[in-house]
């Protein structure tokens, strides 16, 4: 494909330029499979829950139409199995984040690329994760920076960068000093302003500087979407990009360099336009303030684990990325034909209309630009809900478009409705915990079949997903470990924002017409002296060596680095140990039988019923051969709230008498208040005709049944009719064990000690490994 002129194709139909595709390395597509089949396995896992929900539902319906459970016990078992449902929901997106942070580590520390082995250029997948975080190596022109040098076109794509402001008087001049230093040549600056503060005082100045554009508006008129609206129509006829920072942004100087890249393949010796690629997103590094506040370290980690890690995780497998607001660049040619929404997330309504279209969004962390945390817990909860607000109208109004469209495959249709729940999930967990604390703590009921074990297991891996994910961020940016201190700051927060995502994403999802747009205010503060993100150890086997590169200087860190080491290990080691310890916790969580074959024995005259099978040589009898005779055996132990699930309920016996008398009897199993069985509840009741002869059996077939506080359990024989003489019981002996078998009776059990030895594993792993070690020698690049 010719690459001149590049602005006759400044718009290309992505459907008829898909570049012709090379064989991929065997290693490469070994890894592909590999991540297909935890995709596949992570789905089936997530599907697990909803098998206990349909079990469950089944047993109340059957519990309803039996008769035999009150309409609080039906109220119960409904409301537990809406929080479960719930769960169910969030462990789908649990999996996730454990299936994104182990791909995305192991793929770091062992997948290809990181000997420089990598085959051809893949334009439609970027080969993996090699692919994603493609580097340019030819000198850098900026001291620290990512190694991109200029891409060798031949020229340099006129670049418009696009500003829109409110009220930013105290950090808009260090953003316009960033510009001025940026080092490519081609290039300017457009910044629109409906400030009603002393920003113009600011901008006054900027008017007169080659490059740079100042628009002020005296309306907020389509908000931000309105500002880039006029820096749309104001920018240069030459441009082919367009390039978006909010406010708070501080790009580096080869930020421009670092995002054009992704445009095009095969590196710098031939490279080629991509056209499918629209847009290419960035890191939104909010680190200038990360050590303000526990807020804003909290804040800070949040962004670490969904872009270093979630984020890098849909690269690889091809699903939708999402546009974000700043630090990215889109094709000019596509944008006019766009133009831009009016909504309060106009990032997130532009990522929808360019697939629509069948373009693609590129993500990569290595065009990183630096900004501010949001410092105060109400301006972040207003910016928050603004997010949540935003996402669930769009969700409403592109829904069915997007499912419907042929241009996105389905892994980007599947991430779409990842996407579209992603604001929701506050609202579900008020839900589910109210439906929680309402079954478990007032009704008390269980569903049928579902332990605590598994409860827990749930709870617990739904718990730790996502400060794993971001522990994982904080490891391949190679954050100080003071850093790491957010991570626990970022689950509080977490659960702060809950009530008010819950109430904006509602709101957005009904509502025809979006609320208004809240500014959220910077203050200005730096905290810590930023730097490029580098290639440490932790990322280094991400990224294919150039030659070209400047050879790296070695740094003696002495016992930082095995605590660094100790650091990642942990990290990799946690969501596997939880993943594995719970899955097969919960997968074999013990069925506890609370008698599923019931004995009856005679001791002294006392008629009970255990699961304890006799060891007497003299049976005890019971003559059946009155009509009306009965009797009935006990258990010595009370139950309270377990569920006897669906099934069959078997009587085998022992019996002697005339060669073919019979017995028609009354078959009663239930449950009583006290050990007499003076009153029985039917659980199963049948008439069975019983013949002569040693180990025959009857049987039937009933539904689940939830045993209410302090209940024992019963059997009971009457005699409705006898022939011949009868038949005479025989039980409690070791040849004749005459016995009662019902389905499993789930005990519920606590599974706190399997959690604390997932939790304790990975902290034994790291206690073994810090141990003293000569320094070592650390490359940083």
């Amino acid at each position: 494909m010719s690459l001149s002129p590049w602005r006759s194709q400044e718009n290309p139909d992505p459907a008829s330029s898909r570049q012709a595709t090379t064989a991929r390395p065997h290693g490469e597509r070994i890894w592909s499979w590999l991540i297909g089949l935890l995709v596949f396995i992570s789905i089936f896992i997530a599907a697990l829950p909803i098998f206990a929900i349909v079990r469950g539902t089944s047993a109340g319906m059957a519990l309803a139409l039996a008769g035999n459970a009150s309409l609080l016990s039906w109220l119960g078992l409904e409301l537990a199995l809406v929080a479960l449902g719930m769960g169910a929901f969030f462990f789908a997106y649990s999996l996730k984040y454990y299936l994104a942070t182990a791909t995305i580590l192991l793929l770091a520390f062992f997948g290809p690329g990181r000997n420089g082995n990598e085959g051809s250029e893949h334009p439609k997948r970027f080969n993996g994760l090699a692919r994603i975080i493609r580097r340019r190596s030819n000198g850098t022109g900026y001291p620290g920076g990512n190694g991109n040098g200029p891409l060798q076109l031949g020229y340099h794509p006129f670049v418009s960068i696009h500003i829109a402001t409110y009220n930013e008087k105290r950090v808009v001049g260090r953003l316009l000093e960033a510009c001025a230093r940026l080092n490519y040549p081609n290039y300017e600056v457009i910044l629109v302003d409906d400030s009603t503060d002393e920003s113009m005082q600011v901008l006054e100045p900027w008017q007169q500087v080659d490059r740079f554009k100042i628009i002020h508006r005296d309306t907020r008129d389509g908000y931000k979407g309105g500002a880039l609206t006029h820096a749309l129509r104001a920018m240069d006829p030459r441009t082919e990009f367009v390039a978006i920072f909010d406010a708070d942004a501080v790009p580096f100087p080869d930020v421009l360099n670092d995002l054009l890249y992704h445009f095009y393949s095969n590196g710098n010796e031939s490279p080629r336009p991509l056209p499918e690629v629209g847009a290419v997103q960035s890191y939104q590094w909010h680190v200038l303030n990360k050590s303000e506040s526990w807020l804003t370290a909290a804040v800070r980690t949040e962004y670490a684990g969904s872009y270093m890690v979630e984020r890098p995780y849909q690269q690889v497998l091809s699903s939708m990325k999402m546009i974000a607001g700043t630090a990215y660049m889109i094709r000019a040619g596509l944008l006019k034909e766009l133009g831009w929404g009016r909504s309060l997330t106009e990032d997130w309504e532009l990522t929808l209309r360019l697939y629509a279209k069948g373009f693609k969004v590129v993500y990569t962390p290595y065009a990183e630009t630096p900004a501010e945390c949001v410092a105060t817990f109400g301006r972040l909860a207003r910016q928050r809900m603004r997010w949540a607000e935003g996402h669930s109208y769009n969700v409403n109004k592109w829904f069915l478009t997007i499912l419907r469209s042929p241009h996105l495959s389905l892994m980007e249709k599947a991430e779409f409705v990842y996407y579209g729940m992603y604001y929701l999930q506050s609202a579900l967990f008020l839900l589910g915990s109210a439906a929680w604390l309402v079954s478990e703590l007032v009704l008390r009921v269980h569903i049928p079949e579902w332990s605590a074990l598994l409860g827990w297991s749930l709870l617990f891996s739904n718990l730790l997903a996502l400060p794993l994910m971001n522990l994982g961020g904080l490891l391949l940016e190679g954050s100080p470990r003071k850093d790491y201190t957010g991570v626990l700051g970022a689950v509080v927060l977490s659960f702060l924002l809950v009530p008010f995502q819950a109430w904006a994403s509602v709101k957005g999802l009904f509502e025809r017409q979006e609320g208004p747009w809240f500014r959220t205010p910077k203050t200005g503060r730096i905290t810590d002296r930023v730097e490029h993100l580098q290639p440490k150890k932790s990322l280094k086997r991400w990224l294919r060596p150039r030659p070209g590169r400047p050879a790296p200087a070695t740094v003696r860190l002495g016992n930082a680095a095995g605590r660094r080491r100790s650091i990642r290990i942990v990290c990799i080691a946690a969501p596997i140990l939880v993943l594995t310890i719970l899955g097969i916790g919960a997968a074999t969580a013990p069925t506890v039988m609370a008698a599923n074959a019931f004995y009856l024995h005679d001791p002294s005259g006392a008629y009970t019923i255990d699961n304890n099978p006799s060891s007497n040589g003299t049976p005890s009898h019971f003559q059946m051969d009155t009509s009306g005779a009965t009797q009935a055996w006990a258990t010595t132990v009370a139950y309270t709230g377990q569920t006897i699930p669906a099934g069959s309920y078997t009587f085998t016996y022992w019996v002697s008498g005339e060669g073919s008398a019979t017995v028609l009897a009354a078959l009663t199993f239930g449950y009583s208040a006290s050990t007499s069985c003076a009153a029985i509840v039917p659980i199963a009741a049948w008439t069975a005709t019983l013949v002569n002869g040693g180990g025959s059996s009857t049987s039937t077939s009933m539904p689940a049944v939830i045993l209410p506080a302090n209940s024992y359990l019963c059997w009971q024989i009457t005699v409705i009719s006898a022939s011949k003489g009868g038949l005479d019981l025989r039980y409690d002996g070791n040849n004749q064990e005459t016995s009662v078998t019902t389905p499993s009776i789930v005990v519920p059990e606590h599974g706190t000690p399997l959690i604390g030895l997932a939790l304790l594993l990975p902290l034994a792993a790291n206690w073994l490994i810090r141990r003293p070690k000569r320094p070592a020698a650390v490359r940083i690049r």
